[in-house]
């Protein structure tokens, strides 16, 4: 009997090589010839999941925003304080480990890549959209409702800002300052 093959497992294995490449090697580093060296398979095996080196790299945003999102919405859920679950929230979405760190390098590097290229630009521009949307629902309890979107705006700016500076100079200090100017923030809320 053949070997049962998971689909969307195989695809989250390319992915995660195609993110290994991406961090050693910048988005221009990205061919299918790299990526199927990271994962140890053919460029054949690649083009059985994916049609390209575009899908496979709208793939790996995907995957950055899926994932982050989930952790997110995991989050939020385990926290019944608004405040306490904003900063959780707020926390998780910075490069504050490796984990994250991967993502944001992922991040950044499609960030100019959306210029230009429709399908990444759109998968860009839907991860702001819930960003924003998730943001304004956690500000409900804790703000003013006119003053909801102006603060979302903010807390976006504020995280990409932040999350920059840690994916360029991930040290110590950098994280700890990235969570004291969070804290900063939110002691203004209350």
């Amino acid at each position: 009997m053949p070997k049962k093959i998971d689909r969307d497992e195989r695809r989250r294995e390319l992915v995660q090589a195609s993110w290994d490449v991406l961090c050693t090697d910048g988005l221009e580093g990205v061919s299918l010839r790299r990526v199927a060296d990271a994962a140890d398979c053919t460029t054949g095996r690649i083009a059985h999941y994916f049609e390209g080196r575009d899908e496979l790299l709208v793939a790996s945003l995907r995957m950055a925003n899926t994932q982050a999102a989930a952790r997110m919405r995991e989050i939020a859920d385990c926290e019944d304080d608004p405040l306490k679950r904003l900063r959780a929230v707020l926390l998780e979405s910075l490069p504050l480990d490796a984990r994250r760190l991967k993502e944001w390098q992922v991040w950044i590097s499609f960030w100019a890549a959306t210029i230009g290229n429709k399908d990444l630009a759109g998968e860009n521009l839907k991860r702001y959209r819930e960003w924003r949307t998730a943001l304004s629902s956690a500000l409900k309890p804790l703000a003013p409702m006119k003053e909801i979107d102006v603060l979302a705006e903010r807390l976006v700016t504020l995280v990409d800002g932040l999350g920059v500076g840690v994916t360029l100079n991930p040290t110590k200090e950098m994280r700890a300052r990235a969570e004291a100017e969070v804290d900063a923030f939110l002691n203004n809320l209350s």
